[in-house]
């Protein structure tokens, strides 16, 4: 499996096939329409941020169950984005269970992401 994580995996798919997949896990999973997770958004600056570190060759994105803030015990559906390499290989360089101003100042382009803008609330 190593060097399988090339720059070029992945492919556009039909808009029409993709919204059937959307709609059956909006069906399926999604059992409080008003609090379970439909899709998250990240802006353009982190995507790039994480792609512009040296030996990156795409992203890997997580499925997460993060607490919601109205409710720490609703736990949504969270997106948590990591830089990959070739190998396979996610990298961190900070260690830290907080969120701090001192813990992120030593983040780098290499930690994963977290706080897209997750629908709902925030929709198109």
């Amino acid at each position: 499996m190593a060097k399988e994580f090339k720059p070029n995996v992945g492919r556009q798919i039909d808009a029409g096939e993709a919204q059937k997949w959307i709609d059956e896990y909006d069906r399926v999973m999604r059992k409080d329409k008003l609090v379970d997770t439909k899709a998250v958004f990240y802006g353009r600056d982190a995507l790039l941020k994480m792609l512009s570190e040296e030996g990156t060759t795409g992203i890997t994105f997580y499925l997460a169950l993060k607490p919601t803030e109205a409710d720490p015990n609703k736990k949504t559906v969270q997106l948590v984005l990591y830089p990959t390499y070739e190998d396979g290989t996610i990298k961190a360089t900070a260690k830290s269970t907080g969120t701090d101003a001192a813990a992120m100042k030593v983040m780098d382009a290499q930690n994963p992401y977290d706080k897209g803008l997750q629908c709902p609330p925030y929709c198109p």
